[in-house]
C-alpha cells in the first residue's frame, strides 16, 4: 500500500515536525489523513488530539500507568514509547515507568498498582473493573476517574487508528532514559484486586 507522506500545509507541518524531532515519533499517518480526507484530519487534529491532551485532576504518574497499560494492550511500540517520553517530561519517576513496562506490580506504589490493575481490567473487559472503580474514585475523585477513562481510551485509539491505515508498528522493547526495558505481555491475573485493598471509607449520613 502506497502512502502519501509528503508535507502538508505550512501551519500544520511546522508543529508536526517539531513534535517528530522532540519525541523521535513518526507522524506520517497524520500526513496521510490530510491528503486523503481533510475533514477527518480536522476532526482528529482539532477534536480528538485536543481531548487526548487534557487532564484535570489525575496525577501524571497515574495517567502514565493507565496510558502504558492501554497502549501495551493495543500492541503499539511507538505509542508506548511516546507515552513514556511524555511521562518523563512530566516528572514521573523512571523507576515507576520501568515497573509498569515490565509488568512488575510488586515495584509499583500501592495506588499505582491499583491503577494498573484497573486499566488492565478495563481494556480486557474484565468484570473486576467494577469492583475496583470505587477505590479509584476514593483515591482520585470522580474527576480523576474521568481523566483515567480518557487516558485508557486514548491508549486504544491511536494504535487502532494507525494500524487500520497501515502505519501501525509492534515493538516489545521500550527505552527509558536511553535504557532498554523489556516490555512484558499483560497477564490476565494482573487484573486481580490486591489482597490488601480496603473498601473506601464512606462518611456517615448526617444526623437529622
Amino acid at each position: 500500500m502506497a502512502h502519501k507522506t509528503t508535507p502538508i500545509a505550512f501551519w500544520f507541518e511546522r508543529p508536526m515536525r517539531r513534535m517528530e524531532r522532540r519525541y523521535a515519533y513518526n507522524l506520517d499517518y497524520l500526513r496521510h489523513v490530510w491528503h486523503v480526507s481533510r475533514g477527518a484530519f480536522r476532526r482528529f487534529a482539532f477534536g480528538f488530539m485536543w481531548f487526548a491532551s487534557g487532564r484535570d485532576a489525575l496525577p501524571a504518574d497515574a495517567a502514565a500507568i493507565a496510558g502504558i497499560v492501554s497502549t501495551r494492550h493495543a500492541d503499539c511500540g511507538p505509542c508506548t514509547q511516546i507515552t513514556v517520553d511524555m511521562a518523563l517530561e512530566a516528572g514521573v519517576d523512571p523507576a515507576v515507568l520501568k515497573a509498569a513496562i515490565a509488568g512488575d506490580l510488586d515495584h509499583l506504589p500501592h495506588a499505582l498498582a491499583l491503577v494498573y490493575r484497573f486499566a488492565h481490567a478495563v481494556v480486557t473487559a474484565d468484570i473486576t473493573a467494577g469492583d475496583m472503580r470505587p477505590h479509584i474514585v476514593d483515591l482520585y475523585g470522580e474527576k480523576g476517574l474521568v481523566d483515567l477513562a480518557t487516558a485508557i481510551a486514548v491508549g486504544q485509539v491511536y494504535p487502532a487508528f494507525k494500524r487500520t491505515l497501515g502505519f501501525g508498528d509492534t515493538c516489545l522493547q521500550v527505552t527509558i532514559n536511553a535504557e532498554p526495558v523489556k516490555a512484558q505481555r499483560l497477564r490476565a491475573h494482573a487484573a486481580a484486586p490486591p489482597p490488601a485493598l480496603k473498601p473506601p471509607t464512606l462518611a456517615p449520613p448526617p444526623v437529622r
